[in-house]
């Protein structure tokens, strides 16, 4: 534990290096044994990034371990089973996340991420409140970032409907950012957990924020925007969640409003139009059928036990029912990443996010492939990211 807590202390939360440190050396412990040859038979590495690894200390991380653990915290590192998948298989894997609550069940969970602007307007607030409580009342887990404004509106509404809740810190897990919502920071690890890549007493600086966004984007299933400027970290969220395959859903407002032009942008590059929760639960519906409740007033009815069994549209009833076709040979020479990916698809559409997860790899990676393997007339793409064969 304590060699990846140097990793990231070297490094810093947000280094790509991470991914190819855990490609060629599986553990930070492997790697550590390098430090005696200065790291230089190592090329994926600058010659600072080596001399921060030199400079930085083991007897520092073991404090920080001991600190962390004695304040009753826990701490994730990616050899560890309940280090979420979803984080795997990113772009700059987190080394380390200090965890107050527990993430268990996280990979198979209906995960929303709930975001928009600190200087909120009314409409704004009222919407993250009604989509926060609607999502956890139908069984999502809300993520936020626990800030201000939009989060803490749709994180506050998430709590008081009984559901579960997952704040992402830009700041260490011992500061209560902000002060206003101590209330928020107590009573979230009782219902899901708060978590951070920064170590205890890391103050919340302006570019931790940034870094931390594409954890909220990786853990979730899809990311809705509520409002926010076209320069808004909110839109960075958004963009961390299209590189990394998942949802992008924005919610309508006034076109007089600077806050609707991160939501307006996003909906005419392609985003789902949200005006409630069910809005955003429709598009799992079928894939989570057993994780999502649909007894609520004034939302869809909940699927009939044939479609909740099968996970599919009604509309794709009779083709699931017919013989599934014998998948067309690839052509010789193809590439085996583009091998490995097209032989897990079939005829029922299946999610980027999900492909990523069974082949252990970057989602980037899995949409170049499928990219490649759509020119070439074997699959086809559908909302919501998911790809088919033809």
């Amino acid at each position: 534990m304590e060699f990846w807590i140097w990793l990231s202390n070297a490094l810093g939360p947000g280094s790509p290096r991470i991914n190819d440190i855990v490609a060629c050396f599986e553990t930070a412990e492997h790697f550590y044994a390098e430090k005696k040859t200065g790291f230089r038979h190592i090329d994926f590495l600058t010659a600072a990034e080596k001399q921060k690894l030199a400079d930085a200390s083991l007897s520092d991380a073991l404090r920080i371990k001991e600190r962390t653990l004695d304040k009753g915290y826990r701490i994730l590192t990616p050899d560890q089973k309940e280090y979420p998948n979803r984080l795997r298989n990113i772009y700059a894997m987190p080394a380390v996340l200090y965890v107050d609550g527990t993430l268990e069940g996280m990979d198979e969970n209906v995960a929303i991420a709930l975001v928009g602007a600190r200087k909120c307007s009314d409409y704004g607030r009222t919407v993250a409140g009604e989509l926060g409580f609607g999502l956890a009342r139908m069984g999502a887990v809300v993520i936020t970032g626990m800030a201000r404004g939009i989060d803490g509106a749709a994180h506050a509404a998430a709590l008081r409907a009984g559901g579960s809740a997952i704040a992402v810190l830009g700041c260490g897990l011992d500061i209560i950012y902000p002060p206003e919502h101590t209330a928020l920071r107590r009573e979230t690890p009782k219902r899901g957990a708060v978590l951070s890549e920064f170590p205890l007493g890391a103050k919340p600086e302006g570019f931790h924020f940034p870094i931390r966004n594409r954890l909220m984007s990786a853990l979730s299933l899809g990311v809705v925007v509520i409002e926010g400027e076209l320069t808004s970290g909110s839109l960075i969220t958004a963009n961390y969640a299209v590189e990394q395959g998942k949802d992008v859903f924005a919610v309508p407002g006034s076109v007089l409003s600077g806050l609707s032009k991160g939501p307006f942008r996003l909906l005419q590059a392609g985003a789902i139009p949200v005006s409630c929760a069910g809005d955003i639960l429709e598009e799992y519906r079928y894939r989570y059928a057993a994780k999502i409740d649909w007894e609520i007033p004034d939302l869809p009815k909940k699927p009939g036990p044939e479609e909740a069994e099968g996970k599919i549209r009604p509309e794709e009833k009779e083709r699931a029912a017919a013989p599934i076709r014998e998948k067309r040979a690839l052509p010789e020479g193809c590439d085996e990443n583009i091998r490995e990916i097209y032989e897990i698809l079939s005829e029922l559409p299946i999610n980027v996010d999900e492909i990523a997860a069974r082949t252990k790899k970057n989602p980037a990676e899995v949409l170049t492939a499928l990219s490649e393997l759509e020119i070439m007339g074997f699959v086809s793409a559908n909302a919501g990211k998911r790809f088919c064969i033809c």
